[in-house]
C-alpha cells in the first residue's frame, strides 16, 4: 500500500512539473512570437573588477538601468585563487552567442554604438542609440561575460598582482614551469599538488530585451535564470570528475568555450 501511494505521488508531482513546464513555455513562446532579428552586445567583466554597486555579474540581472559599459572599480572580494583567463576574448564569446542564436532559429547581429564616454552608457541608453542606426531590430541580448580558472592552492603567488588578465599559457608556466600542461584536479583539488588548477569556468549574465517594450523577455545571471523554458539544465562538460588529468592551454579553452555552448542550448529560448 505504501509503495502505491509513494507511486501515485510521484505520478501527480511529476504531473504538476510538467503543466508547470508547459505553461512557462507557452507564456515564453507568446512573448518571443515573431522575433528574430537579434541585435548581440558583448562586456567582458573581469574577475577583480566590479560595476557601481555591483561586485558580481551574478549579483543581479541585467536591466535597462545597467552601466553595461563601464565605469569600473578595483573589485571588493576577489577569491585569491581566481584569475583572469585572457585567451577568452570578446571575438570568441561572440561567435558563441551568434552561432548558438543561429540554431535557435534567430537571425543575430553583433551590435556597436560608437565611442563611450567616461561615465559609462547603460542598457537603455544603448538601445536608443542602435535602433537610430536600425529600427529593423527586434530584440538586443545583452551578455557580461568572465572568464575564470582556478588555482588549487589560494596561497599561491602570482609573480604580479591578480589583477590583470593571464593567458593560459603564461599560468601553465607559473604552475608548472617548462611544462606545456598543466593537472586538472577537479574534486581531488584539495589531496593534489599545490601547482594544479581545480576549475575553470565562463560565467555569464545575459538578458533578452524586446526592441518594442525594452521588456526583459528572458534573464540569466550565474545560476540564475528567469522566464526558462526547460525544468532544468543538465551537466555540461567537463562534468566534475574524481579523476585529475593533465590539460594544456588549448584543451583548457576548448573545454570551457564548449562548457558554454552546451548551457546556451539548454538557457536560450527557440524562436518561434
Amino acid at each position: 500500500m505504501k509503495k502505491l501511494i509513494f507511486l501515485l505521488t510521484g505520478v501527480i508531482f511529476l504531473s504538476a512539473c510538467v503543466f508547470l513546464y508547459d505553461s512557462e513555455y507557452l507564456r515564453t513562446s507568446e512573448r518571443l512570437r515573431g522575433t528574430r532579428r537579434v541585435a548581440v552586445f558583448v562586456q567582458r567583466w573581469p574577475c577583480y573588477l566590479q560595476l557601481p554597486r555591483q561586485n558580481s555579474l551574478g549579483d543581479e540581472f541585467i536591466k535597462t538601468s545597467t552601466l553595461f559599459y563601464g565605469p569600473w572599480e578595483e573589485a571588493a572580494n576577489l577569491p585569491p585563487h581566481a584569475v583572469d583567463v585572457q585567451d577568452i576574448d570578446d571575438c570568441l564569446v561572440e561567435e558563441i552567442l551568434v552561432e548558438e542564436l543561429q540554431r535557435k532559429g534567430y537571425q543575430p547581429e553583433t551590435g556597436a554604438v560608437g565611442p563611450i564616454h567616461g561615465s559609462g552608457i547603460t542598457v537603455a541608453e544603448i538601445m536608443a542609440r542602435y535602433q537610430l542606426m536600425n529600427s529593423q531590430i527586434q530584440a538586443f541580448l545583452f551578455c557580461f561575460y568572465s572568464p575564470t580558472l582556478f588555482v588549487s592552492d589560494p596561497r599561491l603567488k602570482l609573480p604580479e598582482p591578480q589583477h590583470r588578465p593571464y593567458s593560459l599559457v603564461e599560468i601553465i608556466q607559473i604552475l608548472n614551469p617548462g611544462g606545456s600542461s598543466v593537472l586538472w584536479a577537479g574534486q581531488q583539488a584539495r589531496k593534489a599538488p599545490p601547482s594544479s588548477i581545480s576549475h575553470a569556468f565562463i560565467y555569464v549574465s545575459l538578458t533578452l530585451f524586446s526592441a518594442w517594450k525594452w521588456e526583459p523577455l528572458w534573464m540569466a545571471a550565474d545560476s540564475k535564470v528567469s522566464g526558462k523554458i526547460r525544468p532544468y539544465l543538465p551537466n555540461c562538460p567537463p562534468e566534475p570528475s574524481s579523476r585529475a588529468y593533465p590539460a594544456d592551454a588549448e584543451l583548457i579553452s576548448h573545454l570551457i568555450s564548449e562548457n558554454l555552448r552546451c548551457r546556451l542550448q539548454h538557457l536560450a529560448p527557440d524562436a518561434f
